[in-house]
């Protein structure tokens, strides 16, 4: 009987080794990038619907040169709001005594309750180098705030390159809404899968047929925590990481792609872009009842070939909070600058950008019609 010399059975032990490890690799990718089963993808969450007029939560982070930015936002939301407001940012160590000097004294000057945390930048270690520079420097923290706020229930995350031009409380009472499989809302990235960037580019899987958009996110924390949310974040950018342009947005749709029955879709109204309104009118709800949510992604806040978003980003920058200036001076410097601009297809819906402060201050300080 002949026998195998050593250096053959060698061989063989080491190249089933190798597959052994392999098929043990494929599965565990699987698993990881195939997220969800059928059964989860139906699931149920015990958590309650909120009550209408909780206090609202709105969250955002800032990095870098964001800072000036931010606190537009902020105050954009401190003018419209006639609710209680609490404030959770994630910012960079040396911003949290500009953020505490400011807000503090905001606190003071505004008569409805007005609240703030602070938080440091809190990436895993493991990976914190690609985290961290995700799409932009800090954007990912967002996906990782269902573990890092055990405290908090639920929260409307923005980017800080964004405008209420409403009651946020009429966006917060969207989560009564949400049906019972549903932990998030967010807004498509476009209605046209013909116009919109992930049906013609994406590399990776996305929710629909359009994919979302991220800049506006309310977050039911409570359900994302029950869902197991932040299982699944970091297997999906070690498998994808070279194929996701926008970070943590492609995530964010790599995910809902599985469970989509997890997404309560928003308006377009509710993060307006200049995607919406430069090629023409492409939200009807924004023109027919107004831009609620003002999104200056690609830097259309600064830009001159989107000079109607300048203008609103003007008059809510030169609005002193604290300062003997009524809501109808905001407004009246808000239509004196679209009416200023150069014209464009986004200013061609001026009437878009005042219907809902317009109706807002009508409304809470008896303002006379325009």
């Amino acid at each position: 009987m002949k026998r195998f010399p050593f250096y053959t059975t060698l061989i063989l032990i080491i190249i089933f080794s190798v597959s052994t490890i392999l098929y043990l690799n494929s599965k565990i990718s699987m698993r990881n990038t195939k997220l969800y089963s059928n059964h989860q993808n139906k699931r149920i969450f015990k958590s309650k619907l909120m009550k209408k007029n909780d206090e609202v939560v709105l969250s955002f982070v800032v990095c870098d040169s964001r800072f000036n930015e931010s606190l537009n936002l902020l105050k954009s939301g401190l003018i419209f709001t006639q609710s209680s407001l609490h404030v959770v940012i994630f910012a960079e160590d040396d911003l949290h005594k500009k953020f505490n000097s400011t807000l503090t004294k905001w606190k003071m000057l505004i008569a409805r309750p007005f609240t703030f945390e602070l938080h440091k930048i809190n990436f895993p270690e493991a990976n914190r180098k690609d985290w961290m520079n995700l799409f932009s420097k800090c954007a990912a923290q967002r996906l990782f705030i269902p573990a890092l706020l055990p405290h908090v229930d639920a929260m409307i995350y923005v980017d800080t390159d964004t405008l209420f031009l409403g009651p946020i409380e009429i966006l917060w009472n969207y989560f009564t809404k949400f049906k019972a499989t549903e932990i998030s809302a967010l807004a498509l990235e476009d209605e046209n899968p013909n116009v919109s960037w992930y049906p013609r580019f994406a590399k990776h899987p996305f929710y629909g047929k359009c994919g979302l958009n991220s800049g506006v996110m309310l977050m039911n924390l409570t359900r994302m925590r029950e869902f197991g949310w932040i299982d699944y974040i970091t297997p999906i950018m070690l498998r994808w990481k070279s194929n996701i342009p926008w970070g943590d947005q492609d995530i964010i749709n790599i995910i809902f792609h599985y469970h989509e029955r997890a997404v309560h879709e928003l308006s377009c109204r509710y993060n307006y872009r200049s995607d919406q309104c430069m090629y023409g009118d492409a939200c009807a709800d924004a023109t027919f009842n107004g831009i609620f949510v003002l999104h200056g992604s690609r830097r259309a806040f600064y830009s001159d070939k989107q000079p109607a978003f300048q203008a609103v980003h003007r008059a809510i920058e030169e609005f002193e909070i604290g300062a003997d200036l009524s809501p109808k001076m905001l407004l009246v410097n808000m239509e004196k600058y679209l009416n200023e601009t150069t014209p464009s297809n986004c200013g061609n819906l001026k009437d878009a950008f005042l219907k809902i402060p317009t109706e807002t201050f009508k409304k809470h300080y008896n303002l006379p019609d325009r």
